[in-house]
């Protein structure tokens, strides 16, 4: 069994009146690239500056590599710089009168007379070879994230905690950049804990997902066990579906469906303990031309990609629906469901 690299046991937190996390509880192995994503306010922010030593939790404790470095219950912290943790956060945080070079080589630990070498090498790692000269204000945004997490990593930790880091930068930096803390991360082989509020990130990026909703973890999953089955409404718009779409649920034998003008439509129920209304969320990739069943006139289509992203109406539904088609839509047809990507919650 892996070693636990983190371990959360229930962390309380509050801002003033708020309370921002709810007693969160988990266990993070070494090695592995974990993502936390959450709405604003969800306490995604906050769980990390907890980790770094940032913020205090007002009740539970934080452990790194099997040691205790928060609990106030037994008088226990242990600042940041002694967590032995690698940061990378929005503001880049890079020392503005070092350059390049020498904002990596402080963060080194030792004297050795190869850790220029060192440095150089991690800028080349991140794409910065050339530049170890410049000072920050002579970068570009991506140019200081790569700084940024250059100088992390030279610290050579066992976990790397990153805030939103790829926030803010063009889709084709975010990419390399992507790209980039996934190799470096893997090479190292260390663990990371990034926050991110972009759903790319999930498939690009993580081991694991951790779904934060109201200060508590939602849903703990791998990326295709999230897909296959998200927990929350929220989650489900993460990995595409669109909705709420209102159904009333009945049980047919062991399967969960509604009455679909045309036959029964099963769905994946989550959370569905009783028949009757609930609210259903539809993914595009579920929604199929057939030559049988709901109507639907099509209302609009866009080139997206390759395909053709296309708005039906379903009359006897009243719903609004879009489908990826591989060629250009005719202005009338059938669609099937697969339940696969249907998913009906409580409508509470």
């Amino acid at each position: 069994m892996s070693e636990t690299i983190l371990s959360l046991d229930n962390v309380v937190k509050s801002h003033g009146r708020t309370r921002v996390l709810h007693g969160v509880t988990l266990d993070i192995p070494r090695g592995q690239f974990v993502l936390l994503m959450g709405g604003s306010g969800s306490g995604k922010t906050t769980m990390i500056r907890l980790v770094a030593g940032l913020e205090r939790p007002d009740a539970g404790c934080v452990t790194l590599r099997g040691r205790r470095v928060d609990s106030r219950s037994d008088g226990i912290f242990v600042p940041p710089e002694r967590r032995g943790l690698g940061m990378v956060f929005q503001d880049y945080a890079l020392w503005p009168h070092l350059t390049c070079l020498e904002n990596i080589v402080t963060a080194m630990p030792g004297h050795g007379r190869d850790r220029g070498e060192r440095a150089r090498a991690l800028l080349r790692d991140v794409s910065m070879a050339g530049l170890e000269g410049r000072y920050p204000a002579q970068l570009s945004g991506g140019q200081q994230q790569r700084v940024g997490l250059a100088r992390a990593l030279a610290a050579r930790p066992d976990l790397l905690l990153l805030d939103e880091p790829l926030s803010g930068l063009d889709v084709e930096v975010r990419g390399r950049m992507r790209d980039q803390i996934r190799r470096l991360v893997r090479e190292t082989g260390c663990s990371a804990l990034f926050v991110t509020h972009d759903p790319v990130d999930v498939w690009r990026l993580a081991d694991r997902v951790l779904m934060l909703e109201g200060g508590k973890i939602m849903q703990d999953a791998t990326p295709d066990a999230l897909y296959g089955r998200p927990l929350s409404p929220r989650i489900a718009r993460m990995t595409g579906a669109e909705g709420a779409l209102p159904v009333v649920l009945r049980r047919r034998d062991a399967q969960w469906g509604f009455d679909g003008g045309f036959g029964f439509q099963d769905v994946t129920p989550i959370g569905v303990r009783e028949e009757g209304p609930a609210c259903a969320y539809l993914r595009p990739e579920g929604v199929r031309q057939s030559a049988r069943g709901h109507a639907a006139i099509r209302r609009d289509m866009t080139f997206e990609a390759g395909r053709w992203r296309t708005l039906w109406h379903l009359p006897s539904l009243d719903w609004s629906v879009h489908s990826l088609e591989a060629d250009h839509p005719p202005e009338q047809t059938f669609l099937n469901f697969d339940d696969r990507h249907l998913f009906a919650y409580p409508a509470s």
